[in-house]
This record gives structure tokens, C-alpha cells and sequence, in this order.
């Protein structure tokens, strides 16, 4: 079986990969990657996979959008750790979704749907071309409509906690959220520090995609917090935020494509 995983967080991907190859040893991963931007190229110039996991928020954007972009032949299974876009994208065109943290007895479950649905061998030998057709079509629709009522869809402030009080921030007065020390803190446009009791992964997964971005493992930055950027040893972008954040926050040369194109956006 070739797997094609479309996942931007690091240790996730390699979870996904450990897990699969523990209960498939035959199992070929194709390729790990990261954005919207390299599955396209990807998708668009290799032979396709059999089955593909697809993380539904991405650095650049939602892996949705990929379907917008290229024509795909191959059965999906959707991972995502904000049930919301999981249940939308599982009535369409998927197998099976995935609530992150993924365990080894889901993925069974899921694999285990894959081969009663397609059984050994080619996926699009073993489907009818019309109904992936009309599969692709439906989330084509799916994703229209998200797009209509997005602005519902994402947080408009998160509540943090001082000593016992519980206060609302604002989502539009946050300047990034970062990981320091296995916690995850929010830092506001005024400077001020408060502590998440939520990861980044799902603090991403409710933020509006065009406002906000994974800049790495350890940050999520606002459109408003960005001074510059300026090129750093290979090829990486070393941002200038204000308020200036505690340590250097950088975007990954796998990135620096995905960053631009949020940043003009």
C-alpha cells in the first residue's frame, strides 16, 4: 500500500508514520508534506498513492483547498484535532476522519474501512471513476459553503486564566501564541502574557487562517505582530515581531513560499 501524508506538524507526521508502519510493514510512504502548496506540486507531478492522510489545517491554509486546485483519484483519510472540519469533510469523498491525538486503534478502524471499501490493489481500479468524480464535486460544495460562513466558524476571543478569575481575550488583540517549556502562552498586542490550556494545534485549528499562521513547532503569529522579515542562514526567514517575542521566531525554508503568499494575501 502507498501512502501519501499531507500533515505540518512534525511529530504528528512521524507518529502517523510509526503507527502505520507497525500495523502494515509493507506499507510505502511516499512523501510527508507540509502545505497546500508542495501536495499540489506533489499530487501533480507523481504517480498517485493508494490512500492519503490529509491534516485538514495546514501552514498555508486547509487541505480542502487542494482539492480546489488539482483533481484527485485517490481515497482521503482526514486528520484534524477540531471535530467541527472533520465531521464537514467526512461526509464527503473520505473514508474515515481521525480526531487528533491519533491512536493505533483508530487507525486499524480506519484501515481496515479502506480495505472493505477498495480491497486489494489499485484504488481507482477498484472504484467507479464516476462516483470519485461526484465525490470531488460534493466537497467542491462543502468548501464553498465554509467559505460563505467562515467568519462563524472561528473564535472571536479565548479565555485564559489569572489566579481564579477566568477573562476573555479578544482574538483580534492577540499578537502570536508560542510553546515554551510545554506551555503555551498568549501574548496580546499590549504585551501581556497570559497562559493557554489549550495546544497549538487546536488553538490553530479556531483561528481565521487569513489573519493568523503557524509560523513553526512553536509559534502561531498575527497578521498585526509582524514588523519584517529578513533572510537567515539556510534560507530561512527570521521574522521581527512587536511586542518582541521572548525568543527568535523563525519560518522554515519549507515555508518561506506558504508565508509570503498569507503575507501579500
Amino acid at each position: 500500500m502507498k501512502v501519501l501524508i499531507v500533515e505540518d506538524e512534525y511529530g504528528v507526521a512521524q507518529n502517523l508514520k510509526d503507527l502505520l508502519l507497525d500495523l502494515e510493514p509493507d506499507t510505502q510512504i511516499m512523501c510527508i508534506l507540509e502545505s497546500v502548496e508542495e501536495a499540489v506540486a506533489w499530487i501533480n507531478e507523481n504517480p498517485k498513492p493508494d490512500l492519503g492522510f490529509f491534516d485538514i489545517r495546514l501552514a498555508d491554509g486547509s487541505s480542502f483547498e487542494i482539492f480546489e486546485k488539482v483533481k484527485l483519484t485517490f481515497p482521503i483519510i482526514f486528520t484534524t484535532a477540531f471535530d467541527e472540519f472533520a465531521i464537514k469533510a467526512f461526509k464527503v469523498n473520505s473514508i474515515d476522519y481521525l480526531l487528533k491525538p491519533i491512536g493505533k486503534e483508530e487507525i486499524k478502524f480506519s484501515l481496515n474501512k479502506y480495505k472493505s471499501l477498495y480491497g486489494p490493489g489499485d484504488s481507482e481500479l477498484n472504484t467507479d471513476s464516476k462516483e470519485i468524480e461526484k465525490g470531488q464535486e460534493q466537497l467542491l460544495n462543502v468548501i464553498r459553503e465554509m467559505k460563505a460562513s467562515r467568519q462563524s466558524t472561528y473564535k472571536k476571543s479565548f479565555l485564559v486564566y489569572i489566579k481564579d478569575k477566568i477573562i476573555p481575550i479578544v482574538t483580534s488583540e492577540i499578537a502570536y501564541f508560542f510553546l515554551q517549556n510545554e506551555v503555551v502562552y498568549c501574548i496580546t498586542l499590549e504585551n501581556k502574557k497570559y497562559t493557554m490550556d489549550q495546544n497549538l494545534e487546536r488553538i490553530m485549528a479556531q483561528l481565521d487562517p487569513e489573519e493568523f499562521f503557524r509560523a513553526n513547532r512553536q509559534c502561531i503569529i498575527s497578521r498585526r505582530t509582524i514588523d519584517a522579515a529578513s533572510q537567515h542562514f539556510n534560507r530561512k526567514l527570521l521574522l521581527q515581531l512587536s511586542p518582541k517575542a521572548p525568543q527568535d521566531v523563525f519560518i522554515s525554508k519549507t515555508r518561506v513560499s506558504a508565508f509570503k503568499n498569507w503575507l501579500s494575501g
